[in-house]
């Protein structure tokens, strides 16, 4: 029987924000941070690192069935936030035949989006599943028990896609406009994409 979680990346410092944090960032008044942890809640069991205890991201995820894994401000660059997450749920929960791993800054990934993932992981348990949509490959990426001790070897800021890159045996979910490839790392990005999103 397949088991599939949800691994979200939260534990980075969102430098480029000059002193905000973009996960705290507001879409139709619930922050970012909040709404995708709910969009991944709805579909199953959720895991989500974070830089600290206590850090404005965690007390912004009041109310959400969240399993937190603190990374105490350090390691937080996106390979080791997966490898440390990795190794947490192989740890904490049995059985588990995939992960899917969703960096946290991706306004349009919603509840239907990582629903889909769920879908294809029972159809094809062995791949590699990764989301493309109109500009490119991009996230969310489910990876299978086999990868597992692949992705607890990454290291600072070196994601997953040497990984993807050697694998023959990957799926594709599409997905329209920018849902895969749509991350907001600036002040800037944020007021260009509201802006977009009214026009």
């Amino acid at each position: 029987m397949n088991k599939c979680v949800t691994l979200i990346l939260s534990a980075g410092y969102s430098t480029r924000m000059r002193g905000d944090d973009k996960l705290l960032e507001k879409i139709d008044d619930i922050s970012q941070i909040y709404r995708i942890a709910k969009a991944a809640v709805t579909n199953g069991i959720t895991y989500m690192t974070l830089p600290a205890i206590d850090h404005p991201r965690e007390r912004a995820l009041s109310g959400l069935a969240v399993q937190k894994i603190f990374l105490n401000n350090k390691n937080t660059g996106m390979g080791a936030s997966i490898a440390e997450g990795v190794k947490y749920i192989q740890d904490n929960e049995s059985n588990v035949t995939g992960i899917i791993i969703i960096p946290a800054d991706m306004p349009l990934i919603d509840s239907a989006t990582i629903k889909a993932f769920y879908g294809a992981h029972s159809k094809y348990p062995g791949s590699i599943i990764q989301a493309v949509d109109d500009e490119g490959s991009g996230h969310p990426v489910l990876f299978p028990g086999r990868y597992f001790e692949n992705l607890m070897l990454l290291k600072k800021e070196t994601g997953g896609k040497d990984i993807i890159k050697g694998s023959k045996n990957i799926k594709i979910l599409k997905f329209e406009g920018k849902v895969a490839t749509l991350d907001l790392d600036t002040p800037e990005d944020w007021r260009n994409w509201r802006n977009e999103r009214f026009d």
